[in-house]
């Protein structure tokens, strides 16, 4: 019985203004070649971060989307405040799940 871990990036995805990149990691636990284990983790890659040790996928990708204007335009709005949010932030409104809106709740 022969455990193997392995990591993998198994999805990139592009966010906001700036073009932030976030890479989802995924390790894998196999046993005998069967996958009994699966978690993630992400890092996100920001216009001006160097990116000389990503795989050359995500160096692909960078050199798409962080385009001289858009290093620009987050360089110069993280010089004008930090810690200022991109988009205002709106309030989150919690839901109740549904077996509790319904008020039947049964021991399962």
């Amino acid at each position: 019985m022969a455990l193997t871990e392995r990591t993998i990036i198994d999805k990139y995805e592009v966010v906001g203004d700036f073009k932030h990149i976030q890479c989802r990691h995924a390790t894998i636990i196999e046993r005998d070649g069967v996958e009994i284990s699966r978690s993630f983790h992400r890092h996100v890659i920001a216009p001006s971060d160097d990116v000389t040790g990503e795989p050359q996928e995500v160096q692909a990708l960078v050199a798409l989307m962080h385009t001289p204007e858009v290093i620009a335009a987050y360089e110069a709005h993280v010089s004008e405040d930090p810690m200022k949010p991109v988009k205002p932030m709106k309030p989150i409104k919690p839901v109740k799940p549904t077996w509790l809106r319904s008020g039947r709740v049964s021991n399962v």
